[in-house]
């Protein structure tokens, strides 16, 4: 029995968020997208409220800035996929 993992996607484009969640659960059906956030300061938000993730994927360039920013912001414990 596999354990789920669960995932955050930092993605501000809808489509592309859309997209990468279908193609993440025909990899593996137990993947869980637990949240998905859209900016900076709502990463750092979802990130401070809701602790780590199992694994992260990120879109680097945000409407408000590089994500990288947000490492700065809040310690990231979680793998992540930039």
């Amino acid at each position: 029995m596999s354990q789920q993992l669960n995932i955050l996607l930092v993605e501000d484009e809808d489509l592309a968020a859309k997209k990468l969640k279908k193609m993440l659960f025909e990899i593996d059906p137990d993947m869980c997208c637990i949240g998905v956030t859209d900016s900076i300061e709502g990463s750092v938000e979802w990130l401070k409220r809701n602790g780590c993730p199992d694994l992260i994927f990120m879109d680097i360039e945000l409407a408000d800035g590089q994500s990288f920013e947000i490492f700065n912001r809040v310690e990231v414990k979680s793998p992540v996929i930039l």
